[in-house]
């Protein structure tokens, strides 16, 4: 990085939006900027959403990936129960490891690395999250590089305007258990808050010899705040803000074939019992913000983070791979009879060791002035970043023996993968807008030039020597304009339209150059829509069609490939939606001010189809043809979220209903094929569609103290959410929560 440009960017910052999310109030709207000089709320050019604070308390939810359902265009699949690793898509963008969307917190990119190795292994604790910004549209073109689909930016637990904590316990079914306790306060030119997080379970899978299948997630955050005097003439703060996570989890990438799913969803093979998971996170912000007049703001963050992930599992047993023991367990039973501890014989462990190194300075530059009736808005960005993943993957051999692994042979370190994956990048945007009257106008451009390399050691360099090392190189520069516009119909409806050109980068470059270099994915996306506001009524109706002129395909073994980690064009593709949202009080209607019946609605329909037939190059879509029009897999067609509240008084209950289409996992159009017990796992390319019912209840008995209960799978449906990374896994079964929350 040079060093005139850093010390230049220490002027300025990213939009900072975490501090003030408190005030507010309205769940509609986005918030788009807070400052330490005002506290705005913008509705974007988009269908953007925002998660308030009130309502992720009504639903107490640990979980994002149920709390992300109640967004339309969110595509979601599930994995381990507990959304510790969700698998998010927006606006039909693969969902495996959140890898094509902008993850961020507090504006912030999230991602262990963003650019170099997007899988989101790590993924921040909901828990202390205080509300949630979806960005989709025209609108998120500042928050790249994931610009296709949108972005998801989490908000952590803002300082306290005044001295403020929380104490919060809970404990549930299969040992389930959560601490949370924060305090902070603001003073005349100091401000603090200290947060510490631990969830942790016994887990609800069942493995064959017995042993504990749960997880334990600790996680500790600060904020320290300097700013001026509140008559001071130019306004400025600086905040520090450390964050330390660690997770051990005994989670397994091996679901289960169909006859075993049947007779006991909830089964984990012998053959997982080594299968742990351990990640370390720690990342630290510095942000300056400053208002130079009424007119004028800078605001500066400067970032880091440190992420280690080191997931151990079974890779091979008897000498197959677990794709071909699932695929037909008849013939394989040794195989099989070996998984399922019934038999001696040889198990190869893998561990998977990688440290994710990020690191950054961004800035946002905003001016508003007026001429006549004219307002104007101009936000200038820049951001400057480097991320790094060092993979170490080392296969061990064990023996089961009487349904106990028993270590035979340690790998060396390495002798599976060993390589390192470089990313910088420079990325910067203008955006401009106007208003008369009516009519608002957002133009705006993103630039984004982008370096990608890799070095392979290869298996054989434990000492990385160089002898065999192999290196790929990949240049990406790109425009990508966008507009937005605006129009109120009336005070309280509008009407809303964009069209901008989505990008995501390329991924790890080749290492032989006899390949095809994968090109970045890219396409023309439209929006247009329709919002009310109006005697209660919230509602938002959006159509969206994003045109690929080149979709990638990759080769991830957590999305049933080999686990290369290459990524293939594969050429024109387009992605059609509906998005529907609807909030009302039906207690309006009978004009009871004393009690309130919430109704909140929300409707998601994708058709995302290829656009050219073609031969794939392996990885997660096979390697077999696909033909123009086949269905790209994983991208549910029908999803509805409905909760019903009921607030009187001390009392709010909260029903919630999630509806998942029937999803088609492979390339393919025309007959589904659902799995059955004549069906082979390789041949299966739908699964069927489910409801799951959750229920919330809050108790105020003080100012101080509240209980609750959250009961999920209410009926306690366990259907196959999901075939991947490896056989079929349900959701969690039935379960129960109680709890209290100590206000101060």
């Amino acid at each position: 990085m040079n060093v005139k440009i850093s010390c230049f960017l220490l002027v300025f910052s990213t939009t900072t939006w975490a501090q003030n999310q408190q005030s507010v109030s309205d769940s509609s709207k986005v918030l788009e900027e807070v400052t330490i000089v005002e506290s705005k709320s913008k509705i974007l050019f988009g269908s953007g959403e925002y998660i308030n604070n009130q309502r992720l308390s009504n639903l107490n939810q640990p979980d994002v990936n149920k709390v992300l359902r109640v967004v339309p265009g969110v595509n979601i699949r599930d994995e381990e129960g507990f959304g510790l690793r969700p698998n998010i898509g927006l606006r039909g963008t693969p969902v495996n490891r959140s890898a094509k969307i902008t993850l961020m917190e507090d504006g912030v990119l999230i991602a262990p690395a963003p650019y170099a190795d997007p899988s989101a292994y790590y993924f921040p604790t909901f828990a202390r999250m205080a509300g949630v910004e979806v960005l989709k549209g025209s609108s998120q073109i500042k928050y790249g590089p994931y610009t296709i689909g949108g972005a998801v930016n989490l908000l952590s637990t803002p300082i306290p305007d005044s001295f403020k904590g929380l104490g919060q316990v809970s404990y549930g079914s299969f040992g389930t258990n959560q601490q949370r306790f924060w305090v902070g306060d603001s003073k005349s030119r100091f401000d603090y808050l200290f947060e510490v997080n631990r969830l942790a379970s016994n887990g609800f899978k069942e493995l064959d010899n017995g042993g504990n299948t749960g997880f334990d997630r600790r996680d500790f955050m600060a904020k320290l705040r300097w700013h001026t005097a509140m008559d001071a003439k130019i306004k400025q703060s600086l905040t520090l803000k450390v964050v330390n996570t660690t997770e051990d989890g005994n989670e397994s990438y091996l679901g289960l074939t169909y006859q075993d799913f049947l007779k006991n969803p909830n089964r984990r093979y012998a053959a997982t019992q080594k299968d742990l998971l351990t990640i370390q996170h720690q990342d630290i912000s510095l942000s300056h913000s400053i208002a130079l007049s009424r007119k004028i703001s800078v605001n500066t963050t400067a970032y880091y983070s440190y992420t280690f992930r080191d997931w151990g599992r079974v890779n091979s047993i008897g000498d197959q791979s677990i794709n071909n023991i699932l695929s037909n367990p008849a013939a394989y039973s040794t195989a099989y009879s070996i998984m399922t501890g019934e038999s001696d014989g040889k198990v190869v462990f893998q561990g998977a060791a990688r440290k994710y190194y990020s690191k950054g300075i961004q800035t946002n530059l905003q001016y508003q002035f007026s001429s006549g009736a004219v307002s104007h808005k101009i936000q200038l960005g820049l951001r400057i970043h480097d991320d790094r993943a060092d993979r170490l993957a080392t296969q061990s051999t064990y023996n089961m023996t009487k349904k106990v692994m028993v270590l035979t042979s340690a790998g060396v370190n390495g002798n599976s993968e060993n390589q390192i994956r470089y990313a910088s990048s420079t990325a910067t945007y203008l955006s401009y807008i106007l208003h008369f009257k009516n009519l608002t106008i957002n133009p705006g451009v993103r630039y984004e030039d982008i370096s990608l390399k890799i070095e392979n050691f290869g298996t054989a360099d434990n000492g990385r020597l160089g002898t065999n090392l192999r290196r790929g190189e990949n240049q990406i520069s790109v425009f990508l304009p966008s507009i937005g516009l605006n129009y109120e119909i009336n005070n309280y409806s509008s009407l809303f339209a964009g069209i901008y050109k989505g990008f995501s980068p390329p991924g790890t470059p080749m290492t032989n150059t006899s390949n095809v270099q994968a090109k970045p994915e890219s396409a023309l996306n439209y929006e247009v829509g329709y919002r009310l506001e109006k005697s209660g009524i919230k509602s938002q109706l959006t159509l969206f069609h994003n045109n690929y002129s080149n979709i990638l395909g990759s080769d991830n073994m957590s999305g049933g490939g080999l686990g290369t980690g290459d990524t293939y064009n594969a050429g024109n593709a387009n992605t059609d939606g509906i998005e529907f949202s609807l909030g009302y009080d039906l207690f309006q209607l009978m004009k009871d001010a004393n009690t309130k019946l919430p109704l909140n609605v929300a409707y998601t329909y994708t058709d995302a189809r290829f656009g050219d037939t073609f031969i794939n190059a392996g990885g997660d879509w096979g390697n077999s043809t696909i033909n123009s029009g086949d269905i790209i897999p994983f991208i549910t067609p029908h999803q509805l979220n409905v909760s019903l509240g009921m607030e009187k008084e001390k009392l709010s209950i909260y029903l919630t209903g999630r509806y998942t289409g029937t999803t088609r996992i492979k390339p393919s159009q025309g007959t589904s094929i659902l799995p059955g017990n004549t069906v082979a796992y390789n041949d299966v390319n739908t699964l069927p569609a489910y409801w799951i019912f959750d229920i919330s209840g809050n108790y105020k008995w003080s100012k101080l103290l509240t209980s609750f209960v959250l009961i999920n799978n209410l009926t306690n449906n366990q259907p196959i959410v999901a075939n991947l990374p490896q056989g079929y896994r349900s959701n969690i079964p039935l379960s129960l929560t109680v709890g209290l929350k100590v206000t101060l």
